[in-house]
């Protein structure tokens, strides 16, 4: 046990030693930070890690938010395809998240005052009280009048009327032509 403490004074002592030089302290300095940058640099080149809790978590999209997609592209695709001057015409939908449920919650008004919010449970599960659609995040329109900026106008208008995102989300462009 002895030999230890000994150790670690000795150790102690030749690290004030060391300190106490100017030159001495730079190099230790610049040594210690060298070697931080070339271990960043190497663990750029080591394999990174996968994390399978994190993959279940984030699903790309439920069947129910795919076919959520599938109709809005089908029912704007059919609504665009009438208006003036668009001719055939293809759409991609794409979505920022699912469908949310937004449980009820029971608030309460305590003698001091103070708020308490519980939620709503029907049996072990919780009341649900509301369930947004699932957010769009862009669309695409492809269409054969496309190249003319007044089809874009009213096109782009026509989805941000019926999907509520913004004209920097949405995308109308010329459909090449097929045989």
């Amino acid at each position: 046990m002895k030999s230890w403490e000994l150790r670690c004074r000795e150790w102690i002592q030749k690290g004030k030693l060391l300190l106490q030089d100017e030159k001495k302290r730079v190099n230790l300095l610049l040594s210690v930070g060298l070697a931080g940058l070339l271990l960043m640099a190497l663990s750029e080149w080591l394999p990174e890690e996968k994390n399978t809790a994190s993959e279940v978590q984030d699903p790309v999209l439920t069947e129910l938010e795919s076919d959520y997609a599938l109709q809005l592209e089908e029912r704007l695709q059919a609504l665009i395809s009438h208006m003036e001057g668009v001719g055939k015409v293809e759409v991609m939908v794409t979505l920022a998240s699912g469908e949310e449920s937004v449980y009820a919650t029971d608030n309460q008004t305590q003698a001091d005052g103070s708020m308490s919010t519980n939620h709503v449970l029907l049996g072990n599960d919780g009341l649900v009280q509301t369930v947004q659609s699932p957010r769009v995040l862009g669309v695409a329109v492809l269409c054969e009048g496309g190249g003319e900026a007044a089809v874009q106008n009213r096109v782009s208008t026509l989805v941000e009327s019926l999907t509520g995102i913004g004209a920097n989300h949405i995308t109308v462009d010329k459909m090449t032509a097929t045989d």
